[in-house]
């Protein structure tokens, strides 16, 4: 096999260590590698040591396992207290199990959007919305898939923005680097106010700001964002963080049971006057809740085999249909065309809505962690690479700094925008479909093409239409949630606005749930 001309020609050296200077596990006797230095990791140039690029083709052709511990990322730019080069060693340990690995992705992915399921069966019927829930897990599925193809060549990558710099170099990669962190950062401000809602919901008798409200739960959020530094750190909350969602939807749908369904309920199969814009701004909503390919490198750089990386979606996959399923058919069966965008609306206020929100609030606020420790990361690593893995007590207290850092600035820009929640949409439609769809299929042909492994005409044929689906997707996207933030425009409030619509109990914030409620007297209660 010849020599790829995009490739600088190297070659083969011995393997360095990997961090922290334990040797390096694993490695075939008799394999080649070879270093290439690459404009990569966040902006600094980089020495990778990987396999030559025809061990990279026999990866792809045998399905070999290719463990990341067995390179070396060094930012050769840096230099140590006595002027000698040093690598750094910014991948995290290996540690996770497929098993670890699948209960934190349900705690990331599995987010606020399952709550917003029964609105789209009533825009859709149970039908259509049924089968796009299905036909989201097995894209999930598939990009997933690919991802691990393209990890097997460069099993150094620790982050999309990595890979995009292997396959397609330096500009994409900044592109892509860049459209990660202006998502992280709106992400984690929606995980805040969503922590703060239903952390007022819970003690909803006691009426503070909804500021005051997220500044506890930025508290509570960011002090643990602070002290666990790896994501197989938080395996233990992401169990129970499962427990939690399940219990607070559980609570939800007996109340519906119990009130029974009124006999004015419509819920047709298909929706009635469906037409294509609204069927793909509902599929939009439907896709965004099971996008979370945008960290699936980091998940997987912490793994013991990233190979085993698809079956964490045996257990994934079951839970995320299932509770997206159960949401969206029982809601939609009980209130029709008129269920509510937010699954908690259908509580009045109550023991079971303080419940149901409490374990709502456990949920999310892992949720932030997971989400703002690979955020915490990346700025670890772009201003102190050398400690990225230190376990001292420098070390700690720059990442607890940085970690103190994201949610400070996380909760200042998500109060300070009174139409916080529509940009956050219109930036997640925007920059999603390029991350959680794009990236992934574009990824998976470059590198098919490096180790000349052309894709078939059915390939090309499936690879392409993700692709144009993908755009589709965040051209109608940009336009709704652009429509809707026109619309709402004279609606919205100062910056630090005193919000408690749905939260407080009072006929002024909160006259449906109250009317829910039953038993309350609005004029006796003061607003």
């Amino acid at each position: 096999m010849s020599s790829l001309p995009s490739l600088p020609s190297t070659a083969p050296v011995s393997l360095a260590t990997s961090m922290d200077g334990h040797c390096v596990p694993g490695l075939i006797e008799g394999q080649e590698f070879e270093s290439v230095q690459r404009s990569g990791l966040f902006g600094k140039l980089l020495s990778v040591d990987r396999e030559s690029v025809t061990s990279m083709a026999r990866s792809m052709r045998s399905n070999a396992t290719y463990r990341s511990a067995g390179y070396s990322i060094s930012a050769s730019s840096y230099k140590d207290g006595s002027g000698k080069d040093r690598d750094v060693g910014v991948a995290p340990p290996q540690h996770a199990s497929w098993v670890a690995i699948a209960f934190i992705m349900i705690s990331e992915v599995v987010g606020a959007g399952v709550l917003t399921l029964s609105q789209k069966y009533a825009e859709l019927g149970y039908v259509p919305a049924s089968l796009l829930i299905l036909a989201n897990f097995f894209l999930l599925y598939y990009t997933a898939w690919q991802m691990v193809e393209v990890k097997k060549v460069f099993a150094a990558a620790v982050s999309i923005s990595d890979a995009m710099d292997y396959t397609f170099g330096r500009v994409l990669r900044t592109t892509c680097h860049v459209i990660l962190l202006i998502n992280l950062t709106f992400v984690l401000g929606d995980y805040l106010l969503l922590i703060g809602k239903s952390l007022g919901s819970t003690i909803y008798n006691i009426h503070l700001c909804s500021p005051i409200w997220t500044l506890i739960g930025s508290a509570i959020a960011g002090s643990l964002l602070c002290s666990l530094r790896y994501l197989h750190s938080t395996t233990a909350l992401c169990v129970v963080s499962v427990l939690t969602i399940s219990g607070s939807v559980g609570i939800v749908i007996v109340a519906l049971v119990v009130n029974g369904r009124a006999a004015d309920v419509e819920s047709p199969i298909f929706a009635e006057g469906l037409d294509f814009m609204q069927f793909m701004q509902s599929q939009s909503a439907i896709y965004f809740t099971f996008s979370g390919q945008f960290m699936f490198f980091e998940l997987m750089s912490e793994m013991k085999d990233f190979t085993e990386f698809t079956k964490t979606f045996r257990i994934a996959g079951p839970f995320q249909v299932s509770i997206y399923l159960l949401v969206g058919c029982v809601g939609y069966y009980y209130k029709g065309t008129e269920a509510s965008g937010y699954f908690l609306d259908n509580l009045g206020f109550g023991p079971a809505y303080r419940v149901a929100s409490a374990l709502l609030c456990f949920h999310i606020i892992v949720g932030f962690v997971i989400v703002g420790n690979v955020l915490c990361r990346i700025l670890h690593i772009q201003f102190s690479p050398f400690r990225a893995n230190d376990l001292s007590w420098r070390g700690r207290l720059e990442w607890a700094a940085v970690g103190f850092g994201v949610t400070a600035t996380s909760f200042v820009i998500a109060n300070a925008i009174p139409f916080f929640d529509l940009l956050t949409g219109l930036i997640g439609g925007l920059l999603l479909p390029p991350l959680c769809l794009l990236a992934p299929v574009l990824l998976y042909i470059k590198t098919r093409h490096m180790v000349e492994r052309p894709l078939a005409i059915w390939e090309w044929v499936i690879n392409l239409s993700l692709v144009a689906f993908g755009v589709m997707l965040m051209v109608i996207s940009t336009m709704e949630n652009v429509r809707e933030l026109i619309s709402n425009w004279s609606t919205f409030g100062a910056p630090f606005s005193c919000h408690c619509q749905g939260m407080w109990d009072t006929c002024e914030c909160s006259k449906k749930r109250i009317e829910y409620s039953g038993g309350f007297n609005c004029s006796s209660i003061a607003p």
